[in-house]
């Protein structure tokens, strides 16, 4: 019982050192790790700010083309409109005689 009193503490600061060392390996990675993926991040951002005027064309050029297709389609249908008159229902024939 005395030895296990006296090898007990031991092998807890054994213990405690290992897991030290550990987590500071571990926390020097996870440092280099997050160095890296700011990097990546860093780059990303560069490159897509780089191709912001190109999206804006590319917006310009939907929105023309929307408003010209809403543009043909309302003449179209206006159009149509005045070469088919409306037929009128059965009462409104009624009530206009």
């Amino acid at each position: 019982m005395e030895i296990l009193i006296e090898v007990l503490p031991i092998m807890l600061y054994v213990v405690a050192i290992i897991l030290v060392i550990v987590l500071i390996v571990l926390g020097i990675k996870l440092i280099h790790t997050i160095d890296r993926a700011n990097e990546i991040l860093d780059d990303i951002e560069r490159k897509s700010k780089s191709l912001n005027g190109l999206f804006q064309v590319i917006d310009g050029v939907t929105d023309t083309l929307s408003v010209l297709s809403d543009t043909v389609v309302v003449g179209v249908t206006n159009l149509i409109g005045k070469v088919f008159p409306k037929r009128r229902k059965k009462k409104e024939r009624i009530e206009d005689a």
